[in-house]
């Protein structure tokens, strides 16, 4: 049996402490914007990214050559997920982009779940999702499409990722993953904007994006990775549902992003149904005879990864390793 170390973090506040360090990570990325450009950032996110992660993890090279099927689209979604991450965050507040992602992985929930009442968690989502897009100072089309594309990107890196998570043994997956995305990103970004070399190679800009890849992969790798050894299911599909609200927070104190009243309500709303659907996804596999299965979008109904790794179905514990973000 496994004993406790008293003086050990709870595994609550290391999580929590996972997401404060991402959308710390984020802000400071929308910083890089003015010299990068959202394509800039990216590419150097995902370059330092994946670059950390294969010196930690130490990925056997030939599960490229064996896993390729599984790990190019993997890779792709993430490239996709990213990009479009920073180019909405460059027009859009922090938190209503975090909350706005979310509507890829409830679409989800409500496409896999038997339950009736996870429907009406979605609808509530629904509505919150909709009174954020028609509120005052959100009218750039572009923002707003490029979050609903990372929402969606989302959902399609949560159903492969739980496919990576069984196939790819450790964390060499995320690591191997992230090294695909990076490479794939190297075509694409100066087709969507990407300054001169000169500008990329300044140490200053290095010096910050390697920064943001620490802030938005190591750490939170690190504390999630320690946190999911200990958390049960259901209080980590509670806890990751406060991330649109750090978000919010952290943009309003960072980048001095203020939200009205009603585009706060409708963040409080999506979190709500968040929680509500981990919850009912947590205690439906609990009740005997009602576990039917894992269900992926419930479990991780409130994600993004934005840099972590597989999902969890509901019954079945944790990825011991962290889940994947922007």
């Amino acid at each position: 049996m496994r004993r406790h170390d008293p003086r050990a973090a709870p595994a609550p506040l290391l999580l929590l402490a996972g997401m404060i360090s991402l959308q710390f990570g984020s802000a400071f990325a929308k910083t890089l914007f003015e010299q990068t450009g959202p394509a800039g950032a990216t590419l150097l996110r995902l370059l330092f990214s994946a670059a950390l992660l294969c010196l930690f993890s130490r990925p056997a090279l030939r599960l490229l050559r064996t896993r390729w099927r599984l790990l190019l689209p993997y890779g792709a979604v993430f490239t996709v997920m990213q990009f479009a991450f920073y180019e909405a965050t460059s027009r859009l507040p922090l938190g209503v982009v975090v909350t706005l992602e979310f509507s890829g992985p409830l679409l989800l929930a409500a496409l896999t779940s038997r339950r009736a009442l996870d429907r009406l968690w979605v609808l509530l989502a629904a509505a919150g999702l909709l009174v954020l897009g028609g509120t005052r100072g959100l009218d750039d089309p572009v923002g707003l499409a490029a979050a609903l594309l990372t929402g969606a990107a989302l959902t399609g890196y949560i159903l492969l990722g739980a496919r990576v998570g069984r196939a790819v043994p450790g964390g060499a997956g995320l690591a191997l993953g992230l090294s695909v995305a990076a490479v794939l990103a190297l075509p694409a970004a100066p087709t969507l904007g990407l300054p001169p070399l000169a500008v990329l190679t300044e140490p200053g800009v290095l010096a910050a994006a390697l920064t943001v890849a620490v802030l938005t992969t190591v750490v939170p790798f690190s504390l999630e990775f320690a946190a999911l050894r200990r958390l049960p299911p259901r209080v980590f599909a509670v806890l990751s549902t406060v991330e649109p609200v750090i978000a919010a927070l952290v943009g309003l104190a960072l980048l001095g992003e203020r939200l009205s009243p009603l585009q706060w309500a409708a963040v409080l709303c999506v979190v709500g149904a968040a929680i509500g659907t981990g919850v009912g996804a947590a205690h439906s596999t609990k009740a005997p005879g009602t576990d039917t299965g894992p269900d992926p979008g419930a479990a991780r109904a409130s994600g993004p990864a934005r840099d972590c790794g597989p999902v969890p179905g509901p019954g079945r514990a944790p990825a011991r390793r962290p889940r994947a973000r922007p």
